[in-house]
């Protein structure tokens, strides 16, 4: 009876002390943004964000845009000296002497909601989406490396699609009505995928940076996955793992369109396939490449791919 009643009490605690943990944390979080958008972060005119929901091509479009700005000379011993995770800032120590050294136009990463990230109207924002099925696959290695452990697959996808889940779905009702804002650019995963060079230069092109022809092999070489597979490391977000038979493989993986359906069941494709049409009845949105859809309402995509400066 008493070892119940020590295992309740114990249980109480851990309960108790995680939620007051989880509140504390939540208003240190909110706090700590507020200061680093108002204080620390000091806008400049022409700052990118590359705002995405995780593994949607945040990376490769970090990399883009820096071999954009850099002429495809760019270096580094990794990526987050270049182009830094805006949301994690607010966590390290010298954030403001790091974005202060960052030279314009800054290149900051984020996967905040829109409200949250407020941008400044002065900003230019390229917007990746992903097609949902790839993201959740692409998510669950992501979620095996940083943990060290072969995540359960079937859990991991019910997790994620459940209204408690990783919030693929706020995250997209959030950013979706703004896509088509003068200051966003929209890029989908499976655009980059199908025409690299093309939303290369669409993206250089919204975001106001020349291009040197002669420099445009060299940025299509660095920004290709065989080469971003060459150094890993400098793109891995981990310190070590703990697993001995843990996942192998490295940050950068394949880099494809559809593979997606193929590791997801059919309970998993059904899922998946309900919230994509609550995004689309919701929020008219849709994951298909624009040569392969209908135009968006509203979507001035002829600005846009001229560049869609203003």
């Amino acid at each position: 009876m008493r070892r119940k009643v020590a295992l309740f009490l114990l249980d109480l605690t851990c309960f108790v002390t995680r939620l007051v943990s989880n509140i504390a944390m939540t208003v240190f979080a909110k706090a700590s943004m507020a200061r680093l958008r108002h204080f620390t972060l000091k806008p400049r005119p022409g700052d990118i964000y590359i705002s995405t929901f995780n593994k949607a091509g945040t990376t490769w479009m970090q990399m883009i845009l820096y071999q954009l700005v850099t002429a495809g000379r760019g270096e580094f011993d990794h990526i987050s000296q270049v182009a830094p995770f805006y949301d994690e800032l607010p966590f390290v120590g010298p954030a403001e002497r790091l974005l202060e050294e960052l030279p314009s136009p800054r290149l900051l990463k984020t996967h905040l909601p829109y409200e949250e990230l407020n941008p400044p109207k002065d900003a230019r924002i390229v917007y990746v989406t992903r097609n949902l099925a790839d993201n959740l696959v692409s998510h669950y290695h992501h979620a095996c490396l940083a943990m060290a452990l072969n995540v359960d697959f079937d859990g991991f996808v019910r997790e994620a699609l459940s209204e408690g889940g990783p919030n693929w779905y706020p995250h997209l009702r959030s950013w979706w009505p703004h896509r088509n804002d003068p200051n966003v650019l929209h890029v989908r995963y499976e655009e980059l995928i199908q025409d690299l060079e093309g939303q290369i230069r669409r993206v250089a092109a919204f975001c106001n940076i020349p291009i040197q022809e002669d420099r445009m092999p060299d940025i299509l070489e660095r920004c290709g996955f065989a080469y971003m597979k060459k150094l890993d490391a400098r793109f891995d977000f981990r310190l070590r793992f703990y697993d001995k038979d843990g996942p192998k493989g490295g940050f950068i993986r394949k880099g494809g369109v559809g593979g997606g359906k193929e590791r997801l069941t059919a309970e998993h494709r059904a899922q998946v396939e309900k919230l994509v049409e609550k995004a689309q009845k919701e929020l008219g949105y849709t994951d298909a490449p624009v040569a392969a859809a209908a135009q968006e309402p509203g979507a001035p995509a002829a600005e846009k791919a001229a560049g869609g400066a203003r």
